[in-house]
C-alpha cells in the first residue's frame, strides 16, 4: 500500500497561491467530509429572507414608538432611524417612503390584534366565555396600553382623508363584527334578546372603540379606569342577557 507523503505548507505555497493552498491543508487535515457543507440556494435565500424580515420588524416597532409620541404628520424616517439606532438610509432601503411605513405600521396592528383576539376567544367554548375573553383583551394591558392606543387613534383620525387607512379599519370591523355576532347569536338561543342580534354587536364594538378614545380624551387610563370601562361593557351585555352576564356595580370607591 502506498504512504500518502504530506507536503509541508512552505512547499505547497511555493507551488500555489494562497488559497488554493488553505484549500488542500484544509482538505489534507480534515477530508472531503469535514468541510462544512456550503448552504444550498433555497437555504441562503431562507436565511435572507428571515433577516429581512427581523430588520423590517423592527424598523415598524421604531415607528409605532415614534406614532405614539409625535402622531403621525411628526414622524419622519430620520426619527424612525434613531429610535431603531440604524442610518436613514436603512430605513428609506426597506419602505422607500414615509407613506410605505405607515401602512406597513398599520398592518402590523391589525395583524398583531387580530391573533390576539383569536387566541384569547378560542381558549373559551362558551360564547359568554368568549365574550369575557374579548372584552378583557380590548380593555386590559395586551392591546389598550397608552402606546398601542395612541398609535390606533393616530390612524383614526386620519382615515377621512386616506382611502388605504379606511380600508384597512373597514376591513377590520367587518371581521370583528363577523366574530361577534354568532357569538351574541348563541346567547339569543337560549336568552331571547330585546334587540336585533347585529344591533347588539354593533352596540359592543362601538363601545369599545368609545371606550379606548375616552382613555385618549382623559390622558391615559389606570388599571382602575379599565375596570370600570370592562365592568361598562358587562353591564351593557347584562342588560341583554341577565342570565350570562350578572350585574355589575360601579368598581370606583
Amino acid at each position: 500500500m502506498s504512504t500518502l507523503v504530506v507536503p509541508a505548507s512552505r512547499e505547497l505555497d511555493a507551488r500555489h497561491p494562497p488559497n488554493i493552498t488553505r484549500q488542500i491543508e484544509n482538505r489534507i487535515r480534515h477530508g472531503s467530509k469535514g468541510e462544512p457543507a456550503p448552504l444550498s440556494t433555497p437555504d441562503r435565500k431562507a436565511r435572507d429572507a428571515e433577516k429581512v424580515a427581523r430588520r423590517r420588524q423592527s424598523l415598524i416597532e421604531a415607528a409605532i414608538t415614534v406614532i405614539a409620541a409625535k402622531g403621525l404628520p411628526g414622524m419622519t424616517l430620520a426619527d424612525v432611524a434613531r429610535e431603531a439606532g440604524c442610518g436613514y438610509g436603512l430605513v428609506s432601503f426597506h419602505f422607500e417612503s414615509k407613506e410605505r411605513l405607515l401602512l406597513a405600521s398599520l398592518d402590523a396592528l391589525v395583524e398583531e390584534y387580530r391573533a390576539a383576539w383569536h387566541a384569547r376567544s378560542d381558549a373559551h367554548a362558551d360564547a359568554a366565555g368568549k365574550l369575557e375573553a374579548l372584552i378583557d383583551l380590548d380593555l386590559g394591558s395586551d392591546v389598550a396600553d397608552d402606546r398601542h392606543i395612541a398609535v390606533w387613534t393616530a390612524f383614526w383620525a386620519e382615515t377621512s382623508r386616506n382611502a388605504d387607512y379606511r380600508a384597512r379599519f373597514s376591513d377590520l370591523n367587518s371581521a370583528y363584527l363577523a366574530r361577534l355576532e354568532p357569538l351574541i347569536a348563541a346567547l339569543a338561543a337560549t336568552e331571547p334578546a330585546a334587540a336585533d342580534v347585529s344591533l347588539i354587536a354593533g352596540g359592543l364594538s362601538a363601545l369599545f372603540d368609545g371606550l379606548w378614545i375616552d382613555s385618549q380624551i382623559g390622558g391615559g387610563r389606570g388599571e382602575a379606569d379599565w375596570t370600570r370601562a370592562r365592568a361598562t361593557c358587562r353591564a351593557y351585555l347584562h342588560a341583554f342577557f341577565p342570565g350570562s352576564f350578572g350585574p355589575e356595580t360601579d368598581p370606583r370607591p
